[in-house]
């Protein structure tokens, strides 16, 4: 079996074609690489490469060393990195992260949950939107982070997995002017106060169904008229008023009175939200991390049945 260091000096000897200049990118004799060298291939059993007075040229079973060995070594580099990052980690702290939207419903049961099952380990995190949380995670603030992307694509920077999709939906109380209406488009929501989150793909989204100036300066007045980190405690302004709620499909299900509220059916607006758990490319997530995400889950699951 050949060793880390066997297959650099193969690959260095390659690449230079000369062991002098291979000896020296190893920081060894030219003497101890050529005996290593020799030693491999006895080992194996046959040359690994040509050899004359001026040149060294890799054999075929010396290229195919070489050429594999660029994979290898890549891959044991990674997994050192990844064996210091869980060596060093603080083992008794979880800092990860939580889209705002994410955690007015899940946020408070994954941590009770979690804290029944780890005696130990203290959850530390910050809740913000997905860029932010983003940032933070590359910054290496977070380890992970849980948050909605609405447009999420493929980002060559982190590694997700999908916790759960929900649906956008608006709510009004139930008497109010839009729910006489048999049907609704975005033209209609702009003439009632919005409450939501900071949300500026819906926003783009009304704001494209607007075709005239008085409809513009509706939808600059009233769409965002509250912008909030938390729904909570949004239901009593919703009943007496005739502002609008912008949030997820259910979201105020679990609260007394949400049967005084309507869901409103919009034809042209429609919005999902992709929740996913996400990491850093070459990160490896802690069997903390993974209790913690999988809490979230469970807390999924809970608040959809």
């Amino acid at each position: 079996m050949l060793t880390v260091k066997e297959l650099l000096y193969i690959k260095l000897v390659a690449e230079t074609q000369s062991f002098s200049g291979a000896a020296k990118s190893a920081k060894i004799t030219q003497p101890a690489l050529s005996a290593a060298i020799a030693k491999v291939e006895d080992k194996l059993g046959g040359a690994l490469f040509y050899r004359d007075s001026h040149t060294v040229t890799p054999t075929p079973a010396g290229r195919y060393i070489a050429d594999k060995s660029e994979h290898l070594l890549r891959e044991f580099a990674s997994l050192s990195e990844d064996f210091d990052s869980l060596h060093y980690r603080d083992a008794d702290t979880i800092s990860f992260g939580v889209g705002v939207n994410v955690a007015d419903p899940l946020l408070n049961d994954a941590i009770i949950a979690f804290g029944r099952k780890q005696k130990t380990a203290t959850p530390k995190f910050q809740v913000s939107y997905w860029y932010e949380l983003r940032r933070a995670l590359l910054a290496g603030e977070i380890d992970f982070f849980i948050a909605a992307n609405h447009e999420f694509v493929a980002d060559k920077e982190l590694q997700s997995e999908e916790l759960y999709v929900s649906d956008i939906r608006f709510y009004a109380r139930k008497g109010h002017p839009l729910c006489r209406k048999k049907t609704l488009h975005c033209t209609d929501l702009i003439n009632y106060p919005v409450v939501t989150y900071r949300t500026l793909v819906a926003s783009k989204r009304v704001r494209e169904r607007l075709t005239t100036e008085e409809d513009l300066r509706a939808f600059e007045k009233n769409f965002g008229a509250g912008t909030l980190h938390s729904m909570h405690g949004t239901l009593p302004l919703i009943k007496a008023t005739n502002h609008i709620a912008m949030t997820e499909r259910g979201f105020y299900d679990s609260e007394d009175g949400s049967s005084a509220l309507q869901e409103l059916e919009v034809e042209d607006f429609i919005l999902r939200l992709s929740v996913k758990a996400c990491w850093r490319k070459k990160y490896v997530l802690s069997a903390n991390d993974r209790a913690l995400i999988d809490c979230f889950k469970n807390a999924t699951t809970a608040i959809r049945h």
